[in-house]
């Protein structure tokens, strides 16, 4: 019977329980009486920070590939393979190459062959102008001799000592003289000509040798391609070829390795709003976790915030570079990071809740806000050139990288945002509310810091009551007055 009892009767407890409750509520309500949410006026750390997502980058990835053509013959390296910057990666069939440089070699000689010859007609020609100028010299002496003999013949002729005979002859081998001397004249400009022409050959034919020797250096390079060395130091994260394959050179070249530069040193490439851009500075402090490790966080400096926008569904974002130490190898390039990024904070910070600034009383206008004094900043420094290099955080140059970061444009942290007012609603000794005239600096998202104001510490604030609809929603804060858990 008792246990009979406690079943029909339990119940029935249970049901007189809530229709009290309900008519001490309807009571109330009819009453017009209001309850209150509060939570108390404390200090403590706040922090504003500004979250982005990013991913695990290596500092250079350097696509190694073939710029010629022919077969793996060899392999040295594989995936996960540390390599040196100069080591030998992968060898192809050097046949064909080493057939082009021997063809180059022969045209080589062929062209220094075709140069000798002209260089021997050169001087042919050299001997022959000697010989013809001494023919010349000898022609000009028999023309002016017989030029003499026929100037006596022809005094003695028109004296009549000499004879018409002998006058003819004194002529005939006159003329015959100056014949010779212009045939001897004329041969000179011929051997003359010849020579300019041997030397224009002679230019052609080094002109000739210049261009197979460009040929065969170019076989001799291409040659040495067909052994593909590491251009930096780093791992091999990717290979996608095998013994045997054939390669062949284009436009876009192949890729046969990947390599990624030292593992040790890492970044990520974050993704921050353009709402967020204008809060971050180069020293600002960084942290990171990602799914692979969900309980360690990573700790990272900004090395770089570049100017160059990418637009996503009209979302605006700017990358931000990381520099992160990964000695320990936990993090692989492609990991997702989930990134926070401190731009502000107080250690010891008069917080409220945002909530108590939203908040008004039923039916009461909230009085205008007071134009409060500006305070002094406090805890925000705004870093220099000396600041920034003394802890600065650079990405470390690959081979051939010749710039210099320290000619980058670096970002100071952005001025102090001044505080704005706001009026907040405490909980009187009458169980009233009472507004107070405050200025709020930095916010967290769920509070705010009180820079100065009539608000005293330990004050109970309002965040709601009964008459709006999310005031039972609201968690850790109490009725009339009381802060649960506080």
């Amino acid at each position: 019977m008792k246990h009979k009892f406690l079943k029909i009767g339990l119940p029935i407890i249970l049901l007189i329980l809530v229709l009290g409750a309900y008519s001490v509520v309807g009571r109330r309500r009819a009453s017009g009486e209001i309850n209150y949410f509060t939570t108390a006026a404390v200090r403590g750390p706040l922090k504003r920070v500004v979250n982005a997502t990013g991913v695990v980058q290596t500092v250079l990835t350097v696509p190694v590939g073939s710029q010629v053509s022919g077969q793996v013959l060899e392999l040295y390296a594989d995936f996960n393979s540390v390599v040196k910057r100069g080591q030998l990666l992968a060898k192809l069939d050097p046949r064909n190459l080493e057939s082009q440089v021997a063809n180059s070699r022969a045209s080589v000689a062929a062209a220094q062959a075709r140069v000798r010859s002209a260089q021997a007609e050169i001087t042919n020609q050299a001997a022959n102008l000697t010989s013809a100028r001494a023919s010349l010299e000898a022609a000009r002496v028999t023309r002016d001799n017989t030029q003499v003999q026929f100037q006596r013949a022809m005094e003695m002729s028109q004296r009549g000592i000499v004879s018409t005979n002998d006058f003819d002859t004194a002529k005939a081998n006159y003329d015959s003289a100056i014949a010779r001397y212009n045939q001897a004249a004329a041969a000179i400009e011929q051997v003359q000509a010849q020579t300019i022409s041997t030397h224009a050959q002679l230019e052609q034919a080094n002109a000739g040798l210049q261009q197979a020797g460009s040929e065969l250096d170019r076989a001799q390079i291409n040659l040495e391609y067909a052994n593909i060395f590491s251009p930096v130091d780093g791992v091999v994260i990717s290979r996608t070829v095998d013994v045997g394959q054939t390669v062949v050179s284009s436009m876009q070249i192949q890729t046969l390795f990947t390599i990624a530069t030292d593992l040790g040193q890492m970044q990520v490439n974050a993704s921050v709003d353009e709402a967020d851009i204008g809060s971050i500075s180069d020293n600002a402090v960084v942290s990171f976790t990602v799914d692979a490790y969900p309980n360690d966080t990573f700790v990272g400096k900004i090395a770089e915030i570049r100017l160059s926008p990418q637009t996503v569904q009209n979302v605006v974002t700017y990358s931000v570079i990381l520099s992160i130490d990964n000695r320990e190898l936990k993090l692989k390039p492609g990991m997702t990071a989930n990134i926070s990024i401190v731009v502000d904070k107080r250690e010891s910070a008069f917080k409220v809740p945002n909530a108590a600034l939203r908040y008004t009383p039923p039916n009461v206008a909230a009085p205008p806000a007071a134009e409060p004094e500006a305070p002094v900043p406090v805890g925000v420094k705004t870093s220099s050139k000396t600041a920034r290099e003394e802890d600065s955080a650079s990405i470390p140059l690959a081979p051939g990288q010749k710039w210099n970061p320290n000619e980058k444009i670096h970002f100071r942290a952005p001025a102090q945002r001044a505080p704005r007012p706001a009026v907040v609603w405490v909980l009187g000794p009458d169980k009233k509310p009472q507004s107070r005239n405050i200025s709020v600096g930095i916010s967290d998202g769920s509070s705010s810091d009180v820079v100065s104001g009539d608000l005293k510490e330990a004050e109970l604030v309002i965040v709601s009551d009964s008459t709006q609809a999310t005031a039972s929603a609201q968690p850790g804060f109490s009725l009339f007055g009381g802060n649960r858990g506080r």
